[in-house]
């Protein structure tokens, strides 16, 4: 190697530097400081003190570090660090630009890996954990050549480096070397401890960096692995949702889900628990199995958060919960909604964006109070938007506010205005609500989106509605067979036949209930079987269906309702009947009971939910 080492320092617990060159002694350290100008010193401390203790970003660090030593104190600066495989990488380097009087970056590897020579300064600096003061003769370009390396990128173009070994509590993470043009500036002995004390600070500020990403790495990840990792494709609604972490490294309690339920419908949630860090999430990843759980049984979205509050007050824990969620059915446009202490939903479209009139009721957790179910007929082509309050409630600004800046940001994107002109996809309103949320300041609360767009066009459905006697299984199947053949779905016409013929008929023997008490009509008291009358209300046996001024309960209805997807048919039957019907484990000598062994067995799935008016019974297909 070109030029001579001047001068190494021992750092407690390093080895001597090794080379040629007489080492810097305490006391000649304190007789050069005598001669620095003491300003200069506070001024570079007192700058190093404010740039690194303050960062706990990698990349700010080493901004800060370049900052600190080019132009006030050296004419070049590159920082390598050690990755841990061993191998040195360039992560700053920068030179002073005496033209354009500024800092500018210097080309370095296009690979950024850096190898030195064993007698370059950064090298000793590394191997021995010592600071190294050096002098070269200038240039060295054949040098630079010979390692295959540029003159910038191993400083062989400066008059006099330091390299100082940045120190971490787990050993060397890099090297920080600073170099002067010997003309107008030059280093001396002083300068080296100067640098070192730059460098440790610079190393326990890059030790905390990395701890601190660390961390946060592995926060991100546990939130992530509690939130759903792919949606659902469901036909008649395009879904997307958006994710932003808080400035803080803790995790947040945010959650958002959507789930494929029955009969083609979609249920939607966000909610966030009140708090942050580990505990939060953990009550989070509770929350979000037993909705699923509560969803899938197909519970009204008032009874789910009803289910919820009680899971929450169980916990025996301080917490609150705000939750919105909805079952949207895409053949009907219906959609139902309840909230739980939450900012309003968003209905976003041709119209325009506004909140959804939906008072908040109280978060999950209060007790004592009931939820109510909200229902909604969402026009095509609508968006349903749900977001979490760190999108629209930061410092210096009202929760209103935060939503009126949210509606006209999500208005921009539906008016073409927004970035580029994009569509109002989800996707495209996802991200406008997100970058909304931080062009006022950055963020201390996780930020959550949601958004649903209704499908443009009508879904195929067909509806049927019949009488509950013993002719509707026969109807029913005559009349499905022309729509299967309509929709081309021939080759499932006889399964579906078959399964939708059984759940008529337990809707028409089962599912009938008791019979009301018999209409009398005075004008028709002559043609009254006394006799007949007597023995059926002692044997409660419903009364035959009887005509205009007749005697007899009027016949309950049963509708059945096909819907088809693009990879499923759905048939649904509807009674006023609030039993739910269990599959049975019949005998070999037992007349029946094996009606929904046979759906059980046929459908890919099959279930019941409660209506309004009694319950519907479903399978697909």
């Amino acid at each position: 190697m070109a030029g001579q080492v001047v001068g190494t320092t021992n750092t407690p617990g390093a080895g001597s530097a090794g080379v040629a060159g007489s080492p810097t002694v305490p006391g000649r350290r304190r007789a050069e400081r005598g001669t620095e100008p003491g300003s200069v010193r506070a001024t570079l401390l007192s700058r190093a003190g404010r740039l690194l203790g303050t960062s706990l970003d990698t990349g700010r660090t080493l901004a800060a570090i370049a900052e600190l030593v080019v132009p006030s104190f050296a004419d070049q600066c590159v920082v390598d660090l050690l990755e841990d495989t061993g191998t040195l990488r360039r992560a700053v380097s920068v030179r002073l630009d005496r033209e354009r009087a500024r800092r500018v970056s210097m080309p370095g590897p296009a690979d950024r890996r850096v190898v030195y020579p064993n007698e370059h300064p950064c090298a000793v600096a590394l191997r021995t954990g010592a600071p190294v003061l050096a002098e070269f003769d200038q240039p060295r370009p054949a040098e630079a050549q010979q390692s295959g390396r540029s003159t910038h990128s191993l400083m062989y173009d400066a008059a006099m480096v330091i390299a100082v070994p940045l120190l971490g509590p787990r050993g060397i993470k890099g090297v920080l070397a600073v170099g002067a043009d010997g003309i107008n500036r030059k280093f001396s002995a002083a300068d080296v401890e100067l640098v070192e004390e730059v460098a440790a600070r610079a190393g326990f500020a890059l030790e905390n960096a990395s701890l601190y990403e660390s961390m946060r790495s592995l926060a991100l990840a546990l939130q992530h692995s509690l939130l759903p990792a792919h949606l659902p494709t469901i036909d008649g609604v395009e879904v997307q949702v958006g994710y932003n972490a808080g400035d803080e490294s803790d995790v947040g309690g945010d959650l958002y889900d959507v789930m494929e339920l029955s009969a083609g419908r979609v249920g939607i949630v966000i909610g966030d628990v009140q708090g942050r860090g580990a505990h939060a999430a953990a009550v989070m990843g509770q929350l979000r199995a037993a909705l699923r759980a509560y969803a899938v049984l197909d519970e009204e979205p008032a009874q789910v958060l009803q289910h919820l509050d009680s899971l929450v007050q169980g916990l025996n824990e301080a917490l609150l919960v705000t939750v919105v969620y909805a079952v949207f059915d895409p053949f009907t446009r219906e959609c139902v909604l309840a909230n739980a202490g939450h900012p309003p939903p968003l209905l976003a479209g041709a119209h325009g964006c506004h909140p959804m009139e939906v008072p908040p009721d109280v978060p999950l957790g209060v007790g004592g109070f009931s939820f109510n179910d909200h229902t909604f007929t969402v026009a095509p082509g609508d968006t349903i938007f749900l977001y979490t309050d760190g999108v629209v409630e930061q410092r210096g600004r009202s929760v209103d506010e935060g939503v009126r800046d949210l509606c006209e940001a999500l208005e921009e994107v539906l008016d073409g205005n927004g970035p580029g002109g994009t569509d109002a996809t989800p996707a495209a309103l996802c991200r406008a609500a997100l970058r909304s949320s931080t062009s006022i300041g950055p963020a201390d609360d996780d930020r959550a989106v949601l958004a649903m767009r209704t499908g443009v066009g009508p879904l195929p459905l067909w509806r049927l509605s019949l009488p509950a006697t013993p002719s509707s299984p026969s109807a029913a199947r005559a009349a499905i067979r022309p729509v299967l053949e309509q929709w081309g779905m021939q080759a499932q016409a006889d399964t579906v036949e078959l399964l939708l013929s059984e759940l008529v008929t337990n809707a028409v023997r089962h599912a009938a209930g008791p019979a009301p008490a018999p209409r009398f009509d005075p004008d028709a008291v002559e043609d009254l079987d006394l006799e007949s009358l007597e023995l059926a209300l002692l044997d409660n046996v419903p009364m035959p269906t009887g005509g205009e001024g007749g005697y007899g309960p009027e016949p309950r209805q049963v509708e059945v309702v096909a819907r088809r997807g693009s990879g499923s048919l759905w048939i649904e039957v509807y009674d006023q009947d609030v039993r739910m019907p269990r599959v049975r484990t019949a005998a070999a000598t037992d007349e029946g009971g094996r009606g929904l062994f046979l759906v059980d067995q046929l459908s890919k799935r099959w279930g019941a939910r409660d209506t309004r008016t009694g319950k519907a019974v479903w399978f697909q297909v």
